[in-house]
């Protein structure tokens, strides 16, 4: 595995926590960062990075009773549709607990949908009032964006044509930190959506009968939130827990969930990616969560084998992921990925502590 590690340059960007795969070879991303700078393209051949947040309408700025700005962020929440657009929904980057702000003074998160071809974006509108967009994904013919929202655990789904909300519910849930919702949606071959909600409880979403179903199927061990979702090639849904580390797979036919393993000893599995017969997945909280840092897995869905790949460092540098948040498979297999929070800087102070900060890196993994 060869690691090289790219800092995007976008105005006041902290942290690269969406990522997805245009269907011209390019990437497109979301940071957690300035208004008008949230969203990006990244030319893996010339090695550069397009500016297009200008492009999308990210909702209200906010600001703290003191004057602080609070960031906007696009989180868990770009997806590559058929016709080669990409959709996704911005938001704010604060939790429950931050002090002295207005939920009211935030109109919402917006859908989006941007163009490629033309550089054009087009701006689908609010779901949910007052509240910010935390995940989405689409449906297969690329006609519909579901998504999630935080605080109040809103599950919507809109028409990506015509902006009509087509359902609105809100699922059981806690709301605490950066919220007890899933931190992932998808859809399934046949377009079923999956997420989770309350004390770890898996719900679906029938678009063709419009019918949300809190079911009584729980995520497995001491999990209540699921970090990651990925559709095998086999059909199965595969997922990690956020509060364990722990791989799983979904039948969604019966939807009867198998752990597959545990690859890292605590917290976070953020990022799943399928190619051919491979799971890959980037685990690990690193010192926030007090277990080691990021590192790279496969798990081969077709013999139940696990292999791990290795830390995600760069040699050269000795930049180390932390946390990866996010991870997009480029058309020739490359990976990309993106991490959130605290990451261990190469700079040390003079008593020999290593600083630490937020950075928007882009890990590129080929392996």
């Amino acid at each position: 595995m060869e690691v090289k590690v790219y800092n995007i340059p976008l105005p006041g960007a902290k942290e690269v926590v969406s990522l997805t795969t245009g269907k011209n070879g390019l990437i497109y991303g979301g940071v957690t960062g300035l208004k008008n700078h949230l969203f990006f393209e990244y030319n893996h051949k010339t090695n550069l990075t397009r500016d297009l947040g200008e492009k999308i309408v990210s909702g209200t700025q906010l600001y703290l009773r003191n004057g602080e700005l609070i960031d906007q962020k696009i989180h868990h929440a770009l997806s590559t549709l058929p016709d080669g657009k990409i959709a996704g929904g911005t938001g704010q980057n604060w939790s429950y607990g931050t002090p002295h702000r207005k939920v009211n003074e935030d109109e919402g998160g917006h859908v989006f949908v941007y163009d490629p071809e033309s550089e054009k974006s087009k701006d689908i509108g609010i779901p949910v009032p007052h509240m910010w967009i935390i995940c989405t994904t689409t449906s297969p013919d690329g006609e519909f964006l579901y998504g999630m929202t935080y605080l109040h655990n809103d599950f919507f789904a809109i028409s990506l044509k015509t902006g009509e909300i087509v359902f609105l519910d809100q699922v059981h849930g806690a709301i605490w930190g950066d919220s007890g919702c899933s931190h992932s949606l998808i859809c399934d071959n046949n377009g079923i959506v999956y997420g989770s909600y309350g004390d770890g409880y898996i719900f679906t979403y029938d678009p063709k009968n419009k019918k949300l179903i809190e079911t009584d199927v729980k995520l497995p061990g001491n999990n209540f939130r699921i970090d990651s979702l990925t559709v095998g090639n086999d059909g199965l849904i595969y997922g990690g827990t956020w509060e364990t580390g722990t791989l799983f797979s979904l039948e969604p036919k019966t939807l009867k969930i198998k752990v597959l393993c545990q690859p890292n000893d605590g917290p976070r599995l953020p990022a799943l990616v399928t190619i051919d017969n491979f799971i890959y997945g980037a685990a690990g909280g690193g010192s926030q969560y007090g277990t080691r840092t990021a590192f790279l897995f496969e798990y081969n869905y077709k013999n139940g084998k696990y292999f791990e790949i290795g830390p995600i460092v760069e040699k050269e540098t000795g930049i180390e992921a932390s946390r990866i948040h996010t991870m997009t498979a480029g058309l020739d297999g490359t990976l990309y990925a993106g991490e959130t929070g605290n990451t261990p800087s190469i700079f040390k102070k003079e008593s020999g502590e290593i600083e630490t900060g937020y950075n928007p890196y882009l890990y590129i993994i080929k392996l």
